[in-house]
């Protein structure tokens, strides 16, 4: 049986519905070496300072040599992290993936970007896999809009919420993916098994 990452499936399924995007631009993100981009670690850095910020009203929180700067109004729950790991079998492919947090029936997902772009999180299939490997309800969203200034600084001009249900195809729309996926992998991966040690579950890069 071989293994992939939620990331992997995503980039896949991405892969599929862009004409211009090639067989070996795919197989180059999934196969590596995979190094982690300037906003990548920036995004890291904003997660574990979520982590540790104080309850109540703050201006700033910081982390990891990075300080980011709240330039708009916002209210959001902070949970203490507890990234969950979880995983289901797909026919002959095991998919994996670690949560941020999971409270309940709910799965709250923490996402930075420069551009909030809901429609691209809404058709992915993060938030389908992740509820279905988990059994849970709902996932949610925290999106935080960064921009960057210098010295390490961030200025965060937005924050967004979204949620999405438990629908009645999941399951089936993630099996239809896993096995397409599994097809490709058996003929276009070299080493399709170390193809999720490749990708991290936290797709906290600021993107373009």
């Amino acid at each position: 049986m071989i293994s992939a990452s939620v990331s992997n499936l995503e980039l896949f399924r991405c892969w599929k519905h862009d004409e211009e995007l090639t067989v070996e631009w795919l197989k180059e993100r999934i196969m590596g070496p995979f190094e982690r981009t300037p906003q990548m670690i920036a995004g890291e850095a904003f997660h574990k300072a979520l982590e540790i910020a104080s309850l109540g009203e703050v201006e700033t929180i910081q982390a990891n040599g990075y300080r980011f700067e709240f330039m708009c109004e916002s209210s959001i729950e902070v949970t203490p992290f507890r990234e969950v790991r979880c995983s289901k079998e797909y026919g002959d492919l095991k998919v994996r993936g670690r949560a941020d947090s999971i409270i309940g029936k709910l799965i709250v997902d923490y996402k930075t970007t420069a551009q909030f772009d809901p429609e691209r999180l809404l058709n992915g299939y993060q938030w389908r896999y992740y509820l279905d490997m988990t059994l849970a309800d709902r996932f949610r969203w925290n999106v935080f809009v960064l921009d960057e200034m210098e010295d390490f600084r961030f200025a965060v001009r937005g924050v967004h919420t979204l949620e999405q249900n438990r629908y009645p195809d999941l399951e089936s729309d993630c099996l239809k993916l896993a096995r397409e996926y599994s097809a490709f992998a058996a003929e276009h991966l070299v080493k399709p098994a170390e193809a999720s040690l490749l990708i991290t579950e936290h797709d906290l890069a600021v993107s373009s």
